[in-house]
């Protein structure tokens, strides 16, 4: 066996293996089948390089973008390793000279190649699968091998053949196969395997935790205090820092901010000339400006050393792109910070660019239509369209730019057309596109779409945005949700239950004590669910918090809103604090909010029994509280409450509506009269009696009218015998007789807490 530290230093110019590289070199180099999830910097790329220099012959690497081939290309052969590529970048003269040389490999020449790059349209051509066919293969490595999965938005149906290519292969040859990616969850590594029909194989998931990496989450939905608090974190940090947006119009803003207080910044965006984005990526790398302000285009190949914060001014597309955004901060070991600036706000736009990026098939074949329309069935042409997307949304009928862009994006993967900008495109402000017509017009119901695909991506999407907000809105270690995301089980079995490096960690311990003693009244959230549901979907909500606080602004007045019943019943909260309470019962799926600047409020459909039975919200309760305590805390400059010491003396009347129950209850009418005076439902009332009950409002022998002794006393021994937890009903419900109602086991649950039973 050579000496593996001799070659990584003479070989590949480096010092030291990082952690577990070398046993994963080692597995290869057995010819095990071996799957490797590990971040960007956790250069996964030597796993197969350095193997070579063991196995020797071709190493074949299959990679679906042609500028990382390139980079990995470039990279060897600094290191006098001969690497090419096979892709659209070189004409067909030029791939079977290359071909025929690798034909004639003979692996002991210093200058034969040792590498081959090819994009997987390659799997279609038939004199690259023969000459594959001859050679001799040390092993095949897929690079970003979460493509491989139905479930990634860069799926493209050449990828269905690599497990055909390599059984056709294995069938008269033996090598290992190593496929490699940063991003896979554990749902994309099943797919992998079963795509690649893998049946031995060695897995290794490491290196997501990142130790000198601080997660700091900042909830700020104002476009005003976003600005602000991005220019607060670099006049108080060292540099350099990363700052990325969702759009190109978002860059502008922050750049222009920047610029007016006087940081050095510049801009980056997919938009700029190919030869500008290189020179300000060289400008930044060089230290020339401290601050870079870019959409995700930025930073595919940038390793500079001393980045220290990288800023989210948007919310996330997903946690994996934005974990290896983040991963451009810390490559020298050193502290560095992550930081996002959202609102859960955000997440409503979010879901419309997801509906937008995937659109109903009904609109997909309108587009189809409307390109193909001068033609007749199978009658082929490269006929060229030069429009505008809005001229091809007005005049399809589609109506939106952004879903045509979609479209022809789907139509270009599935080669129905190609597209390419124009290079005298960039000299002026038109910005158009040439689209190419490839295949002759066909039936509609022939088109060449996978349909169930394109539905499972827009699944995705909606999952992969439902985790981003556990990540950010829902208390809870912001490292432990990444690693447990990724299925980093090395990482997770050496962390302390408190990473001390996110900002709900640092914050644990406040958040421990505060909780308890609780934000809000618990009541106060089905007050809010109450009022809202009376106005659904009508205002927006800063008028609904004014009406609760007693804010008389000119709507209010215009529209007798102060005359409402409900008007100042929160007068003693500070409106932004009321705000939140809406923000917190939306993340928890009791309300819903419209997008744009002006967002309407409304119950959700799924909730609204909440407020006709109070345990719902009530099991809720702790999360509801740390939700909101979280978003106090993140913004206490400007959210306090106008008389802080009366959080706890709240009048009863003014917040609930037991005190009218009470009335009628001493009035000796039944709980059936009671529910129809008061527009409630039974359940209800019921929920009222138990509350009087536990506030002294109602004595022993009182609430002993609603359920007998002996049922009571039945639940209590239930509980005890099974060790079953007061704070659900279900389980303790699921127990016990068909006879006892969920109010008997609230009674014997408050009469239990008030050693009564």
């Amino acid at each position: 066996m050579q000496n593996f530290e001799e070659i990584l230093k003479t070989k590949f110019k480096l010092d030291n293996f990082r952690e577990w590289q070398l046993e994963i070199i080692k597995s290869v180099i057995d010819k095990n089948d071996t799957l490797v999830f590990m971040p960007t910097w956790g250069w996964k790329s030597l796993v197969y390089q350095f193997a070579w220099s063991v196995l020797d012959w071709l190493v074949l690497i299959i990679s679906p973008l042609i500028s990382l081939m390139k980079d990995q290309v470039d990279k060897l052969n600094e290191l006098w390793f001969r690497a090419e590529v096979i892709n659209s970048t070189i004409s067909t003269a030029q791939k079977n000279l290359l071909l025929d040389e690798i034909s004639l490999n003979d692996s002991n020449q210093n200058w034969s190649v040792k590498f081959l790059y090819i994009a997987p349209e390659r799997l279609n051509d038939e004199l690259f699968l023969n000459t594959m066919q001859n050679v001799n293969i040390a092993l095949i490595a897929i690079d970003e091998a979460h493509c491989i999965s139905q479930w990634w938005h860069d799926f493209r149906p050449s990828y269905l053949k690599i497990r055909d290519f390599i059984e056709n292969l294995r069938n008269i040859k033996t090598f290992p196969i190593v496929a490699l990616t940063a991003t896979a969850t554990k749902k994309v590594r099943t797919d992998i395997i079963e795509r690649l029909w893998l049946k031995d194989y060695k897995i290794w998931t490491s290196g997501f935790n990142r130790e000198n990496l601080a997660f700091i989450v900042r909830e700020i939905s104002k476009e005003a205090e976003k600005l602000e608090k991005v220019l607060e974190i670099i006049k108080k940090t060292p540099p350099y820092w990363i700052i990325y947006c969702s759009s190109v119009k978002a860059v502008s803003k922050v750049y222009q901010y920047l610029l007016e207080n006087w940081v050095k910044v510049w801009i980056y965006t997919g938009e700029m000339k190919p030869d500008l984005r290189e020179q300000e990526q060289n400008n930044f790398m060089n230290s020339t400006y401290d601050v870079i302000v870019a959409t995700n285009a930025f930073g595919m190949w940038i390793d500079k050393k001393n980045i220290r914060f990288v800023i989210h001014y948007n919310l996330p597309w997903s946690i994996e792109n934005y974990y290896q955004e983040v991963g451009r901060a810390w490559r020298d070991w050193k502290n560095s910070y992550w930081v996002i600036l959202a609102s859960y706000q955000d997440t409503i736009i979010q879901e419309f660019f997801i509906e937008n990026t995937y659109p109903p098939k009904t609109d997909i074949l309108t587009l189809y239509s409307y390109l193909y329309k001068d033609f007749k069935i199978w009658e082929w042409t490269n006929h060229q369209i030069l429009k505008t997307y809005n001229s091809v949304a007005i005049e399809s009928g589609i109506w939106s730019d952004m879903k045509v862009w979609s479209i022809i994006k789907i139509f270009e993967k599935y080669s129905v057309l190609k597209r390419w900008f124009d290079v005298k495109a960039w000299e002026t402000d038109f910005r158009w596109r040439w689209i190419t017509l490839i295949l002759p017009k066909i039936d509609l119901d022939k088109l060449p779409i996978l349909w169930n695909h394109q539905n499972l991506l827009k699944e995705e999407s909606y999952f992969k945005l439902e985790q981003v907000k556990k990540l950010l809105f829902k208390p809870g270690c912001r490292k432990r949700f990444i690693l447990e995301y990724f299925g980093d089980e090395e990482d997770l079995k050496n962390m302390w239950e408190n990473c001390g490096v996110c900002d709900y960690c640092i914050d644990k311990k406040k958040y421990d004590l505060n909780w308890e003693k609780e934000v809000i009244p618990k009541n106060v959230f089905l007050l809010v669910l109450e009022f809202i549901k009376r106005f659904d979907n009508k205002f927006w909500s800063q008028i609904l918090a004014s009406i609760l606080v007693w804010e008389k602004d000119k709507k209010i007045l215009e529209w007798n809103l102060d005359l409402d019943k409900d008007f100042a019943i929160l007068q003693i909260y500070d409106k932004n604090l009321v705000l939140a309470i809406f923000d917190t019962l939306t993340q928890n799926w009791f309300l819903y909010k419209s997008a744009w600047q002006y967002p309407k409020i409304w119950i959700t459909q799924s909730w609204i029994a909440s407020i006709y039975n109070n345990s719902i919200l009530f099991d809720e309760e702790k999360d509801l509280q740390s939700s909101l305590y979280f978003k106090v805390k993140n913004l206490k400059k400007s959210v306090k409450m106008k008389n802080s010491s009366s959080l706890q003396k709240i009048k009863i009347e003014k917040i609930d509506t037991y005190t009218q129950t009470l009335s009628l209850l001493q009035e000796k009418i039944s709980l059936q009269e009671i529910a129809i005076k008061r527009e409630m439902t039974i359940q209800t009332i019921e929920e009222h009696i138990v509350k009087l009950y536990s506030l002294n409002k109602l004595t022993l022998s009182e609430i002993l009218k609603f359920s007998s002794l002996e049922k009571l006393k039945k639940i209590k021994e239930t509980i005890k015998n099974n060790s079953l937890s007061l704070e659900k009903l279900k389980p303790i419900k699921d127990f016990c007789d068909e006879n006892i109602s969920y109010f008997d086991i609230k009674t014997a649950i408050c009469m239990i807490e008030k050693w009564d039973l």
